[in-house]
C-alpha cells in the first residue's frame, strides 16, 4: 500500500479527519482507506449457529497501523469525540469500508454484524436514505446488517429507542452488545427489543470458573428467549467455554475457539470439524448424566422396595 496512491472517494469528517479510499483495489486484497497517517482495514470474525451447525456470518472489527507498521488500537480512533461533544462520523466511514469488504468475501446467506455507538442511531432520515442507497449499490439489502448497539453511558434513551425503530423498519437487524457487563443489564432488553443478545465475554468466562453461576446462566438464556431475543455467547476460547454455550441453550458462538477474525472467509471446514467436536462431546456427556440418573432412580427403587419389604415383615 503505497502512500503515494491516489485517493478517488474522501470522506469530509468533522475537521480537521479525513477518510481517504484508495482510487484502485484488487478484488483479491481486502480494500483499506487512510486517516491521516494511518491505515485501515477490516478484520472479520466469524459467528456460527450451534443448531444447524454452521457459518451465519461475519462480525466486522477494524484494524488500524501506523506508516511503521505498528498496530494501533482501533479505540484511541473511535474512542475520539468532537469539541462539541458528539461522536464524529468517523464511525460512519469505517461501516462503509467494512460494508464495501464484506461484499466481497461472504456469500447471500451472510449476516454482517456492525458496531454502532448510540448516537449512530440518531440520525436525519436523508441520512438514513443514503445509507439505503449505498446498500443497493453494493447489492446488500439491510437484512443482512446486524447494528450492534454499543454501551455507551448517558445519551437520550427516548431518541435511542426511535432511532433503533427507524432503522428496524427499514429492514436492520439489532443486536445488544456486551450483555451482563458494564452498563447493558435486563432493563435495555425490555427498551430496545433487540434481535440478538451479545452476551458478554465476562459472563462466559465466570461460568466456566463459578459453577453457581454456570447453573444459573440457562435460566438467563430462557428469559431473553422470552423475550424474543436469540443469544449469542461471544469470546468463546476453551472447549469448556464452548459446552457452557451449548449447556445454556445459547443460538450462537463467537470466539478463537471456532476461528480467529481475518481479514478473508474464514476456513469452513475447519470449522465444521470443531463445532462437530463440540457436538459429540456434548452428546457423550448428555448421555453420560441420562445414565448416571437411571443409576440413581433405580437405586431409590430398590431402596423404596427394601423399605416396604422391611415393613411389610414388621
Amino acid at each position: 500500500m503505497s502512500s503515494a496512491m491516489c485517493y478517488h472517494r474522501t470522506i469530509q469528517l468533522e475537521p480537521p479527519y479525513l477518510l481517504q479510499f484508495p482510487e484502485s483495489d484488487s478484488l483479491c486484497d481486502p480494500s483499506f482507506a487512510r486517516f491521516g497517517d494511518l491505515t485501515l482495514c477490516s478484520a472479520f470474525q466469524p459467528i456460527f449457529s450451534l443448531s444447524h451447525r454452521r457459518l451465519i456470518g461475519y462480525e466486522a472489527l477494524l484494524r488500524a497501523q501506523d506508516p511503521a507498521g505498528n498496530n494501533v488500537p482501533p479505540m484511541s480512533l473511535l474512542g475520539r469525540t468532537s469539541p462539541n461533544g458528539h461522536w464524529n462520523n468517523l464511525e460512519r466511514g469505517v461501516q462503509l469500508l467494512h460494508a464495501s469488504n464484506f461484499t466481497r468475501i461472504a456469500d447471500v446467506h451472510d449476516r454482517l454484524f456492525l458496531n454502532t455507538r448510540p448516537n449512530g442511531f440518531i440520525v436525519s432520515g436523508e441520512y438514513r436514505h443514503l445509507v439505503e442507497a449505498t446498500l443497493k449499490r453494493m447489492h446488500l439489502s439491510p437484512d443482512r446488517i446486524v447494528l450492534e448497539v454499543l454501551e455507551v453511558p448517558g445519551g437520550n434513551l427516548q431518541q435511542l429507542v426511535e432511532g433503533i425503530a427507524s432503522f428496524r423498519k427499514q429492514g436492520f437487524l439489532i443486536a445488544l452488545d456486551d450483555f451482563g457487563a458494564g452498563h447493558s443489564n435486563i432493563d435495555r432488553v425490555w427498551q430496545l427489543q433487540p434481535d440478538i443478545v451479545k452476551l458478554d465475554r465476562g459472563v462466559i468466562e465466570q461460568a466456566a470458573q463459578n459453577s453457581r453461576v454456570a447453573r444459573l446462566l440457562p435460566r438467563l438464556v430462557s428469559l431473553l428467549h422470552d423475550a424474543g431475543a436469540l443469544v449469542l455467547a461471544e469470546g468463546v476460547e476453551t472447549a469448556r467455554e464452548a459446552m457452557i454455550a451449548m449447556d445454556c441453550d445459547a443460538d450462537f458462538v463467537q470466539g478463537f475457539y471456532f476461528a480467529r477474525p481475518a481479514p478473508g472467509r474464514c476456513d469452513e471446514a475447519s470449522c465444521r470439524v470443531t463445532m462437530e467436536s463440540v457436538w459429540r462431546q456434548f452428546r457423550a456427556r448428555a448421555e453420560e448424566n441420562a445414565n448416571a440418573e437411571t443409576a440413581r432412580l433405580r437405586t431409590c427403587v430398590f431402596s423404596s422396595r427394601q423399605l416396604q419389604t422391611i415393613s411389610t415383615t414388621d
